[in-house]
């Protein structure tokens, strides 16, 4: 976290983060390029995935054949119990894969992707592709060079916070040439403090024959709705707007690792997050995974259906949301692909903050006492030049900006019945940004949300990304209130895909993690979305040992009592539990 907001890097029109969340210990590495249509620029992302699962105390090779997400084009290959993926090809290039798992090569202009046919003639794709892949997102280096990093600061970012301003709202600087391109974009109207939604949109309605408003997301704050020129233009001129800015897609990105971080002893001494409750934001949980038996307390589901982006919603009721007992089912017939379960993501990042032993499981989790809010976020897409802008095949599975808006919402309402101590967003896109992207409508698009959540002592923990990026992180990890978060492995070596930089705030393990995968199995996951769940979990712990905190002095304690790891010039904490739950001045006794 960092305090106030700086001028983010030139905004990129589009990247995405391949392989965020990389199943199994990596040892190969993926590029793909993305243009930047900001300033032309290709960035390289690498990533790499294995899964392995098992299923009761009998290791059995990889029960998914591919990692959701992270298919692609890829021709498969099996080496041993792993499966392993080959080359990534796009209609463009090829490029060299000596040692690598995977690489694709895509080209993304102002008209569109590089396919057979134009992008605009097959789906009005969101420029800004947001890929938390599984994630494996690992936020590697965190701020300051030695010394603590910046505490968190959470204040306005602009005028337009403030109910009594009255100028014109922040509009994304890569919105209108998007609009030129497309005629339409699928964008996010942010509204300013004590506006009417309901009125704001009908007057959208009535603006253009091009412009209308997709759905109604329940949120005071904000709609969405397809916007053309005549209607941005005019939105340009709205006082009663705070923002306007595409909506977003983005891509879902354990024995030794508590051993690691010693959270297996700060749960011996008692520190186990009891009565304490983390929200997973991602694909949805195995709800009857004997990991989790008996503790998810919630559920949710805000996942989109857009016919022009060949979405379809994954809540079990086949609606936009849902809430209640199996909202966020990871087992429903939308998740399976070809016998493959494409949600796996979601269970194996809840298994690692809060997983707690059972028979034929790995070691606990890290908060194995805590209760799990489980909330889907992504949608299924059907779409072919969708799915391999992102780096995968149809179908795929990504997640609008708005669906993650309203997830955060519902957190924020129901955060004080169940003791919220941390959100987990193992997801994002983009990058990098070396400084906070706080002024960038589109990039920070969740800062409300998450400065809500830290009102309410509640940890917004994001994954850094899997772009090897050695100076930067992608968003939402980039935004000056989130606490983000690298990966390392099991030496304290930052891993080789780990983004890093002056805003990265601490580090975990992210290298072949072994946690929970739907039909009630197991399997290793690599990625900086590997890492984040880690820090969740240690909230959670925090939040026990210290009822009183705020997340501010609870970040402080982990970073003044992690390992420090060295990444370049900087020093970053990794996560030690023991010292956290034990280091003057000492928590009460758990068990008092």
């Amino acid at each position: 976290m960092r305090p106030g907001w700086r001028s983010p890097r030139a905004g990129a029109v589009m990247a995405f983060i391949a392989v965020l969340a990389i199943p199994g210990r990596p040892s190969g590495m993926g590029r793909c390029v993305a243009r930047q249509a900001a300033d032309d620029t290709l960035r390289r992302c690498r990533g790499h995935e294995r899964v392995g699962a098992a299923r009761g105390r009998g290791a059995r090779p990889g029960r998914w054949p591919w990692p959701p997400l992270l298919s692609g084009n890829a021709a498969m290959r099996q080496r041993g119990g792993q499966r392993c993926f080959g080359p990534l090809r796009s209609q463009t290039s090829q490029l060299s894969h000596a040692g690598m798992h995977a690489a694709v090569r895509a080209a993304v202009s102002g008209k569109g992707f590089t396919a057979p046919q134009p992008l605009e003639d097959q789906v009005r794709l969101r420029f800004l592709l947001t890929c938390a892949v599984v994630l494996a997102l690992t936020p590697a280096l965190s701020g300051a060079a030695s010394g603590a990093a910046p505490a968190i600061h959470v204040q306005n970012t602009s005028a337009a916070d403030d109910p009594k301003d009255t100028g014109g709202p922040v509009i994304s600087p890569t919105l209108a040439s998007q609009i030129k391109a497309k005629n339409s974009v699928r964008s996010i109207i942010q509204l300013k403090p004590g506006q009417s939604v309901q009125d704001v949109a009908k007057d959208i309605e009535r603006a253009s024959d091009g412009s209308r408003v997709l759905e109604a997301t329940g949120s005071p704050h904000f709609f969405v709705a397809e916007v053309d020129g005549p209607t941005l233009n005019k939105l340009k001129q709205d006082n009663r707007v705070q923002a306007v800015y595409e909506d977003q897609l983005s891509v879902p990105f354990l024995d030794a690792s508590t051993t690691v971080i010693r959270s297996d002893r700060a749960n011996q001494a008692g520190w186990t997050g009891a009565g304490t409750t983390i929200a997973v934001l991602d694909t949805g949980i195995d709800r009857d995974h004997p990991f989790f038996a008996g503790r998810i307390v919630d559920e949710a589901c805000f996942s989109s259906s857009d016919a022009g982006d060949g979405t379809v919603s994954l809540c079990p009721n086949n609606q936009p949301t849902q809430s209640g007992p199996g909202s966020a089912d990871a087992e429903t017939a939308q998740c399976l692909a070809h016998n493959v379960n494409t949600c796996s993501h979601g269970s194996h990042v809840a298994g690692i903050a809060a997983g707690a032993t059972a028979t034929g499981a790995p070691d606990n989790g890290v908060a194995p006492g805590a209760r799990i809010l489980a909330i889907q976020v992504f949608s299924r897409v059907d779409n072919a030049v969708t799915c391999a802008i992102g780096g995968g095949q149809a179908p795929c599975l990504l997640s609008y900006t708005s669906d993650q808006k309203l997830a955060l919402e519902y957190v924020s309402r129901v955060a004080k019945a169940h003791n919220v101590a941390a959100v987990n967003l193992s997801l994002g896109s983009g990058g990098p940004f070396t400084e906070a992207c706080d002024a960038d409508p589109g990039a920070a698009a969740l800062k409300p949300e998450f400065d809500a959540l830290l009102a309410q002592g509640v940890a917004p923990v994001v994954a850094a990304g899997n772009n090897g990026f050695e100076n930067g992180v992608s968003t939402p990890a980039c935004i000056s209130t989130a606490v983000t978060v690298g990966a390392t492995d099991d030496a304290d070596a930052v891993t080789s895909f780990s983004n890093r930089g002056p805003l990265l705030d601490l580090f975990a393990p992210g290298w072949g993690i072994n946690s929970a995968v739907p039909d009630d199995a197991y399997g290793e996951k690599s990625g900086t979305s590997m890492a984040a769940p880690h820090v969740a979990g240690a909230f959670a712990l925090m939040r026990q040992a210290f009822p009183d905190n705020t997340v501010e002095q609870s970040l402080r304690r982990l970073r003044d009592t992690g390992t420090q790891i060295a990444a370049g010039s900087s020093r970053v904490s990794r996560i030690d539990m023991e010292r956290a739950t034990t280091s003057a001045p000492a928590a009460a006794d758990p068990r008092a």
